[in-house]
């Protein structure tokens, strides 16, 4: 089972720079394939190296996210429904989730003797992938009543994971910035 949850970035000081080590610079993760000459001027330029983090955001505007995984925990990508295929994640993987899914991704979990989810493991790294949608491919456009029934739930059923069609930010009077305000999803 995969459940809904948020990447999240955390910025570090390093002692030094070294390769792979990943730059979030506004909506792009960059992975340092070379260190630079003058390390205090790329870090001016770039920022701080960060660190990812998954969690369960809980309610956002209370900011009491539960980490469901650290950076070390964080490996597996799966590419969906389609492939039993799991491959090492990729900065192109982590692009793909904060441009598509505004950082949201889907975690596998299990749930414990409790009843509560946790990340299933496998080679002490986690699985995740791109929040899933509901496959209407094979939605039979006869199967509904009306064709005005058909268009309403397409487009309920293609708005922003992130605001959820809503267009709206995290703070009143802003902007989704996954959607850029549209409601429309990928």
């Amino acid at each position: 089972m995969y459940l809904e949850c948020l990447l999240v970035f955390k910025s570090y000081k390093p002692l030094k720079l070294e390769k792979g080590m990943l730059f979030y610079t506004g909506d792009t993760v960059r992975e340092l394939t070379e260190i630079p000459a003058n390390q205090e001027e790329f870090i001016s330029i770039n920022g701080y190296p960060v660190e990812m983090f998954i969690v369960d955001p809980g309610n956002p505007n209370l900011f009491n996210g539960t980490i469901i995984a650290t950076p070390e925990q964080i490996g597996w990508f799966d590419e969906g429904d389609h492939s039993d295929e799991l491959s090492d994640i990729t900065v192109k993987n982590i692009n793909d989730i904060i441009q598509y899914d505004g950082g949201y991704v889907d975690v596998e979990m299990t749930q414990d003797e409790d009843g509560e989810y946790i990340p299933l493991f496998y080679q002490g790294k986690i699985t995740i992938r791109m929040v899933q949608e509901f496959d209407d491919s094979s939605s039979d456009d006869e199967s509904w009543d009306n064709d005005e029934a058909y268009a309403e739930w397409k487009e309920l059923n293609n708005s922003c994971n992130v605001c959820k069609g809503s267009g709206e930010g995290s703070y009143d009077g802003s902007s989704c910035t996954a959607c850029g305000g549209t409601g429309r999803g990928r």
